[in-house]
């Protein structure tokens, strides 16, 4: 399983209503949601696919599982085309 951080060079400003994220590589800027912030946040700490899915489904236990896991990949898949995360 790889294991994924957010890449540390990245700056992170926190504001009501999201999180947004610069990256001084391509000197692009993203929102994230609500959701998208914590995925954000957790992935600071190296983890896997499976690491970030138990975590949310634990934090929103009346989320189906499969619904978490579609939103996590489909955030995954955006962070790595986005070039925003490293594998470790």
């Amino acid at each position: 399983m790889t294991r994924l951080r957010r890449r540390s060079d990245i700056a992170i400003t926190a504001l009501d209503g999201g999180t947004f994220l610069v990256d001084a590589r391509s000197d692009a800027i993203f929102h994230l949601d609500a959701l998208g912030g914590g995925v954000w946040a957790a992935l600071a700490e190296p983890m896997t696919r499976e690491d970030l899915v138990a975590l949310l489904a634990e934090a929103f236990p009346d989320t189906p599982p499969d619904t978490i896991a579609r939103d996590v990949d489909a955030l995954l898949a955006e962070f790595t085309k986005r070039d925003l995360l490293d594998a470790v």
